[in-house]
């Protein structure tokens, strides 16, 4: 298994909180093969637990920051009461001396911070990217908007006792045109959907076929892959 998967596992499965990796170490977690490299780590958890969370990374020593995407800069998160760590859509968990960035006071602003990713992929455990998602009724919501949902022992499953997000729910993610049209993300996306979605239970491929028709009734790329990959199940 991947190090930083268990690195990752070791350092935060003492929150007591419900948590689970996410992105294409999920997927990982579901094949048990590794097919590309990984940018980051990234982990998800609940709305309710943000505070929890933070004070959580907090104690152990690591900084947690808000990435303020119309400066490309870092705020530093001191609080868990802090207001905005409580409505964005995701903090930047990162150890001092991280490996993975260079930050740096900007000058004039307090408590602001130039940042630079110094590798295309993380290679030491100095890093958590936090994803906050939302749960209702026992069910976690992929597009509250469209409504669609999955009960979360469906949502998050486990491998030697590591939570993931189920892979159906990941490629729901990743169908989004966002990433399919994405520079960044077209060649990642690629490889997961080749490598996991044929692996998918027919529950699960249904449930995914109806979610994507659902949120994209004008179409999208994926359906006729995964359409095809259902006629076999």
């Amino acid at each position: 298994m991947e190090r930083l998967i268990t690195e990752c596992y070791d350092f935060i499965k003492d929150c007591n909180l419900t948590y689970a990796f996410c992105g294409g170490y999920a997927l990982e977690l579901f094949t048990n093969i590794k097919k590309r490299n990984h940018s980051d780590v990234d982990i998800t958890l609940f709305d309710e637990d943000r505070k929890a969370i933070i004070d959580y990374i907090l104690s152990k020593g690591w900084d947690v920051y808000e990435h303020l995407h119309s400066e490309n800069s870092l705020r530093k998160i001191t609080d868990s009461s802090d207001k905005n760590a409580l409505n964005c859509l995701y903090i930047w968990a990162i150890k001092p001396k991280c490996s993975f960035f260079k930050i740096e006071p900007k000058p004039s602003e307090e408590n602001i911070f130039n940042f630079e990713i110094l590798d295309k992929e993380q290679k030491n455990f100095d890093f958590i990217d936090i994803i906050f998602n939302t749960r209702k009724d026992e069910k976690f919501i992929c597009n509250g908007e469209k409504n669609i949902l999955r009960e979360l022992d469906k949502a998050i499953l486990y491998h030697n006792n590591i939570p993931f997000l189920a892979p159906e729910v990941i490629l729901f993610i990743i169908a989004n045109p966002a990433y399919l049209e994405s520079d960044y993300h077209r060649e990642k996306n690629n490889i997961d959907f080749e490598t996991t979605a044929h692996l998918l239970s027919k529950e699960s491929m249904d449930w995914l076929i109806n979610s994507i028709e659902k949120t994209y009734p004008e179409g999208n790329k994926r359906l006729d892959e995964l359409k095809t990959l259902q006629q076999r199940l």
